[in-house]
């Protein structure tokens, strides 16, 4: 029988399908009921922004501010220096730290918008390359490396899976469960951080952590995992078939990231509700019975993109959309959606339809958009685009601009730069 939480903070976040594993789960909900509890989660830099795969463990760290609890983002900038070979069958690539300072830089201004960084329970960065690079290797095994057994370090199920199809695991890949359990005892000792959330992938990191403390500090401090989310067709959240969903502007624009949530599958957009939106619960239920799934795809697009990228943007991506379908005036162009300002050189040469699907990234060769194109998938503007070999004129383009459609998914516009 599942636990029933009673503190307002576990409580919310088990309704709302966030919570897989616990430890202790009585205490732990024993600690958020009676006092304000100061928790951690870690993002190591391995890019130069999360994306929507990171998104959960952003609206746990969401949750525990609104409930009135303290949230610590940990930047791994000493982790990130050897990589988490968690469920991995290969090493990461070691990066340099001109990389990993960027990254972090990075992944901070990601996470300005999402949570309160002043004020009462106010959320806090902290790089654990602070107290990782001026570790002393000796005093470090004695004092640390002897509260960890081998033995159970090569039972943990991403190290026995590497070691039985007999890939590689560096000695420094080893030692990266001993420095994400320390960061667990430090942030304990220097911020009374009693709580380590992350993915169910961490569950091993995160019982390691919380059994160092148990044995170093004496104290009991607790480990929480959520679940590995995927969409209904299998495949990992974040990832898609053209690459990562990037919560930076600069890597993937507003209006794409709106268009990623108004597109996922019908039968994802409540789960998704509840775990990517502040709505209610009994919102949710009330989308659910009486409004169509149209109307909570577009709220579920609005409020997980405002989450990030501000409520201010919200404004132009639904005129992008409207002109994406009634081809409007050209003043909406905007540069958050897929474009392509032709230059009149490369017009004048001859320019098909599979050049200009390729070159705004709507397909993957030029044969996908030969099938696409067959299949009358493709519109300009409101037209049927029929011949892939056609060469494109001015008679086709009478403003000099117009929208491009390909599929129901990939929406953006081309302009000959006159």
């Amino acid at each position: 029988m599942e636990f029933q939480y009673k503190s307002d903070v576990l409580n919310t976040l088990q309704r709302r399908g966030f919570i897989y594993q616990v430890t202790h789960p009585e205490s732990l909900d024993a600690a958020f009921y009676s006092s304000s509890v100061v928790s951690y989660c870690g993002f190591d830099a391995t890019a130069k922004s999360l994306h929507v795969g990171n998104l959960l463990a952003l609206m746990v760290a969401r949750w525990m501010q609104y409930y009135g609890h303290t949230p610590i983002l940990l930047m791994g900038g000493g982790t990130s220096k050897i990589g988490d070979p968690s469920w991995r069958d290969t090493s990461r690539p070691l990066l340099k730290d001109k990389e990993i300072e960027e990254n972090i830089y990075g992944i901070q201004r990601n996470v300005r918008q999402l949570l309160k960084f002043d004020g009462p329970q106010a959320a806090r960065c902290v790089n654990n390359g602070d107290w990782l690079d001026q570790l002393l290797y000796i005093p470090f095994l004695r004092d640390i490396g002897i509260h960890f057994s081998v033995n159970r370090m090569l039972g943990l199920e991403h190290v026995a899976s590497r070691l039985e199809k007999e890939e590689p695991l560096s000695f420094i890949e080893f030692n990266y469960l001993l420095l994400q359990s320390y960061d667990f005892l430090k942030l304990y000792q220097e911020y009374g951080c009693t709580v380590q959330f992350g993915g169910s992938d961490q569950w091993g990191n995160i019982v390691s952590g919380v059994d160092l403390v148990r044995r170093y500090a004496k104290a009991q401090v607790f480990g929480l995992t959520l679940p590995l989310t995927t969409l209904r067709d299998g495949k990992k959240m974040g990832k898609t078939a053209q690459g990562a969903i990037w919560m930076d502007a600069s890597l993937y624009t507003p209006y794409a990231y709106w268009q990623f949530w108004r597109n996922v599958e019908d039968e994802d957009v409540m789960r998704f509700l509840k775990l990517y939106t502040l709505i209610s619960l009994e919102d949710i239920q009330y989308l659910q019975s009486e409004k169509g799934i149209n109307e909570a795809k577009i709220l579920l697009a609005d409020e997980a993109t405002s989450l990030i990228h501000g409520r201010q943007c919200l404004e132009g991506i639904h005129a992008m959309v409207q002109g994406v379908f009634h081809a409007q005036a050209p003043e909406i162009l905007d540069h958050n959606m897929p474009h392509w300002i032709i230059p009149p050189q490369r017009f004048t040469q001859g320019l098909t339809m599979v050049e200009i699907l390729e070159h705004l990234n709507f397909v993957t060769s030029r044969s996908e958009a030969r099938r696409k194109i067959f299949q009358g998938a493709v519109k300009m503007d409101q037209k049927v685009w029929e011949d892939s070999s056609q060469i494109l004129t001015t008679s086709d383009m009478p403003r000099n601009w117009a929208f491009i459609r390909c599929g129901k998914k990939h929406q953006g516009w081309i302009k000959l730069d006159t």
